[in-house]
């Protein structure tokens, strides 16, 4: 399971929390609900690590994310170089659209600021290094916000939460985790052309997922709540990007195949990529997808 080995042994059985999150995906975009797997146990409010902590480049791949097995084609080699100008992250094509049913959250919640001392400690980090400022922000925020799902929080299926609010009531899903840590970065210094707000599939778990994506020294690093490691998203093969926001845009997601390849090829953990086509993963989601809530 996708970030297990990064989650307490609670958080490592999905069950517990199903009945809670079967809403999430119909909110999030549409169609047949699926349970949400746990994503983060309460974690603990200890002080924070030094930002010089992050400083270290951090190893990109890691032993507990999905290898292509013995038997089966090997994985394509990687472009690990980040567009200057589009997210195509985790391995896709980003293909710019002009309106989407959930730019009313994101106009509500994407230029949020955060203040008091979360803002006087992303301030703090703009000595540092920028790959120091992404890694200090990301474990700033996990390990001051405990997931807990929209439906026992707020008694809807899905609410994205500006970042001042996540951080200071500690509580939220994954779309506010990416939220607050975007809100921090700015205040940080990053630049907002840099930063993507992801909403994804996570295949693996067959669960919907949020994240934070950021261009850095020529790659898009992910940040995730459920580890504290900086990730390289072409290191992710069981993501599938949907949508994405950023500075006064908005995306959708494709991918490269051959053709005639079978449409199967887009859902499997290894395609075989040329540059020939894209296509949107829209077209792969039922005509309810992206239904606004």
């Amino acid at each position: 399971m996708l970030c297990a080995t990064a989650l307490p042994a609670a958080a490592q059985a999905p069950g517990a929390f199903a009945a809670a999150r079967m809403g999430k995906a119909e909110a999030i975009l549409g169609g047949a609900p699926s349970s949400l797997a746990a994503i983060l146990a309460a974690q603990s409010n200890g002080a924070p690590v030094p930002a010089n902590a992050f400083a270290a480049a951090v190893p990109a791949a890691f032993n507990h994310y999905r290898r292509a097995p013995f038997g089966f084609d090997a994985p394509p080699a990687i472009d690990r170089s980040a567009s200057p100008d589009r997210p195509d992250v985790f391995n896709s094509v980003a293909l710019p659209i002009a309106q989407s049913s959930l730019d009313r959250r994101w106009k509500r919640v994407g230029s949020a600021a955060v203040a008091g001392r979360p803002a006087k400690y992303a301030v703090a980090l703009r000595a540092f290094s920028e790959r120091a400022r992404i890694g200090a922000v990301n474990f700033y925020v996990n390990s001051r916000v405990a997931f807990v799902d929209d439906s026992r929080q707020f008694g809807v299926a899905d609410r994205w939460s500006p970042a001042a609010e996540t951080l200071a009531r500690g509580r939220g899903d994954c779309e506010d985790y990416a939220l607050a840590k975007m809100a921090m970065l700015r205040r940080a210094g990053l630049a907002d052309k840099d930063m993507y707000f992801v909403v994804l599939k996570d295949l693996a778990r067959r669960a919907d997922h949020a994240v934070l994506v950021v261009r850095s020294e020529g790659r898009f690093l992910v940040l995730d709540n459920g580890t504290d490691q900086l990730i390289d998203s072409a290191d992710l093969r069981d993501y599938r990007p949907i949508l994405t926001f950023s500075a006064g845009q908005r995306f959708t997601h494709g991918y490269r195949r051959a053709t005639p390849a079978p449409p199967m090829v887009l859902a499997a953990a290894y395609p075989r990529w040329s540059p020939i086509a894209a296509v949107s993963m829209s077209s792969l989601l039922p005509s309810s997808s992206f239904a606004s809530r």
